[in-house]
C-alpha cells in the first residue's frame, strides 16, 4: 500500500492509492452490489439492476450508503483532489457535486480545493436543476464532481443544463469520480466537447439492453435499486 499526503493550504490528508481499499470499504458498508452467478446455477435466478440509462447490470453501487459516514466521504474527496492535483490544471473557482448521490461529496472538494460552492438540486420530476449565476458567467472556472461513472447520463445532463443557463462558463474538461463503473475513458457532451473521466476506482459491471439482458433470459428480474430502501434491500437479499 503506497501512503501518501494531501496538501491543501493547513490541510493535510493521509490517503491511499489503493483501489482495493476503496472496494473493501464499498463492500463492507453494503455499498456495492454483484449479481451471484453460482446461486443463479444453482436455481436462484433472483433479480439485477435497472440502471438510469434503461441497461440492465449485474453491479451497483449506491452512494448514499456509502457516502454516509463524513470520515468516508472526506477520504473519498481527498482522493479525488489526489488525482486531481496530479492533473496539473489550476484549482477552480467553483466546484459542483452533481446530485443527489455527489452533493455533499462535492462540498468536500470545494473547501479542498479553497474554490467556492456552485448548488445543483434534483427537481421532483428526476431532472437536474442548474441555476444561472452572474459570477459563473463572467470568466469564472467550474470543477464537476460525480460518484460513481456509468454512462455519463447524469453528467451530461448537469453540463447541458449549466451551459443553457450560464453560457459564458469554463467548466473543466474532466469528469472526477469515486469509481468508474461503465470503463468510460471520456463523455463526450454534444455541443460543449470532451470530459476525462478521472476516477479513484475503475471497477468494471457488465451491463446490457433490456433486450439483450442474459439475466433476463436466466430468469432474472430487473429492478431499480435506489428507486426506495426497500429495493436495495430485495435486490441484496434476492438470491440468498
Amino acid at each position: 500500500q503506497q501512503r501518501v499526503l494531501i496538501e491543501m493550504g493547513s490541510v493535510q490528508i493521509e490517503g491511499l492509492r489503493c483501489p482495493a481499499e476503496i472496494m473493501h470499504i464499498a463492500k463492507t458498508l453494503d455499498a456495492f452490489w454483484s449479481y451471484d452467478y453460482g446461486a443463479q446455477k444453482a436455481g436462484k435466478p433472483g433479480l439485477h439492476a435497472l440502471l438510469k440509462s434503461e441497461q440492465h447490470s449485474d453491479g451497483f453501487f449506491v452512494s448514499r450508503i456509502l457516502l454516509s459516514h463524513w470520515n468516508i466521504r472526506y477520504i473519498m474527496a481527498g482522493q479525488i483532489c489526489l488525482r486531481f492535483n496530479a492533473t496539473g490544471i489550476a484549482d477552480p473557482d467553483f466546484v459542483g457535486g452533481i446530485p443527489d448521490g455527489a452533493t455533499e461529496l462535492g462540498n468536500e472538494v470545494t473547501w479542498m480545493l479553497g474554490a467556492r460552492p456552485y448548488w445543483m438540486r434534483k427537481q421532483p420530476d428526476g431532472n437536474i436543476y442548474a441555476p444561472g449565476e452572474a459570477k459563473l458567467i463572467y470568466g469564472g472556472t467550474l470543477l464537476l464532481i460525480e460518484d460513481f461513472c456509468t454512462r455519463g447520463t447524469g453528467f451530461k445532463e448537469a453540463v447541458e443544463r449549466i451551459i443553457s443557463n450560464n453560457p459564458g462558463v469554463d467548466i473543466l474538461r474532466l469528469d472526477p469520480v469515486i469509481i468508474n463503473r461503465g470503463g468510460l475513458e471520456s463523455i463526450e457532451v454534444p455541443g460543449v466537447g470532451r470530459f476525462k473521466v478521472l476516477s479513484v476506482v475503475d471497477q468494471r459491471v457488465q451491463d446490457w439492453d433490456a433486450s439483450e439482458c442474459p439475466l433476463c433470459k436466466a430468469g432474472s428480474k430487473p429492478i431499480k435499486p435506489k428507486a426506495t430502501d426497500e429495493n436495495w434491500r430485495l435486490l441484496t437479499t434476492s438470491q440468498v
